[in-house]
């Protein structure tokens, strides 16, 4: 973990490289957009504040600009395939990838345990950072720019738009590459009876490659399988868990 002036150091770099603005964004936002929430209830008496406050803020703005972005480029799909194309480029899977492009990892500040459960690759946390940084982009510098962010750091870099459901995507694929079918196995679930969650995982010729989690085993495969197909592009592979 980087720390101190070593940290702020990477800080104004990542900023730089990202052309945020002309100041950058505010130093406080963006370093709270790198807090996890193990960090700041270990730290909690020193000032730390998680970024799950950014990242709502973030996740609600990228859906708005992913959907404004696909309404412009595509007049000719309807309803269904546009909502299609919009999971897909705001899936965990897709954010977690532009963060590792991007190289979050090393200036992401967690708890110790997660700091030892190799939490700075998970793509959870990858894609909850990502989202924290576009909320501080917008708290900074305001709308427009953070539309010009997501589409210079994550629209521009997302590849083509996923069309089909997930599962028929990846069993394409991995049929042609590989001339396998995808496992899906449920590998857990929590939540009380009227709202329970759902985990599952995807491995395709024995190797885990998606994980996700949904209200219904349906959502929960779907989610698999949209991350296992970044991963299978060429992504990193996914800390299943």
């Amino acid at each position: 973990m980087a720390e101190g002036s070593a940290r702020r150091r990477g800080l104004r770099a990542l900023a730089r490289e990202l052309r945020l603005g002309d100041g950058c964004v505010d130093n406080g936002l963006l370093d709270t957009a790198f807090t996890h929430d193990s960090y700041a209830s270990e730290h909690s008496g020193r000032g730390a504040i998680s970024n799950e406050r950014l990242e709502f803020l973030g996740d609600a703005l990228l859906g708005a600009v992913v959907a404004h972005a696909l309404y412009l480029q595509h007049p000719e799909k309807a309803e269904g395939t546009l909502s299609r194309m919009r999971a897909a480029l705001v899936s965990r899977a897709a954010l977690a990838q532009t963060a590792r492009r991007l190289r979050v990892a090393p200036l992401l500040r967690l708890g110790r345990g997660e700091t030892a459960a190799g939490g700075a690759q998970r793509p959870s946390i990858l894609a909850a950072a990502f989202e924290a940084i576009v909320g501080a982009v917008y708290l900074s510098e305001g709308l427009e720019p953070a539309r010009r962010f997501i589409e210079r750091s994550h629209l521009a870099h997302a590849g083509a738009s996923e069309t089909k459901d997930p599962k028929t995507a990846l069993q394409e694929y991995a049929q042609a590459k590989f001339k396998k079918a995808p496992h899906y196995a449920m590998t857990a679930q929590s939540g009380p009876p009227h709202a329970r969650v759902f985990t599952v995982t995807v491995s395709v010729a024995g190797r885990t490659v998606g994980s996700g989690d949904g209200a219904s085993l349906k959502q929960a495969e779907s989610a698999a399988a949209r991350e296992a197909l970044v991963t299978l592009r060429g992504g990193s592979r996914p800390d299943v868990r």
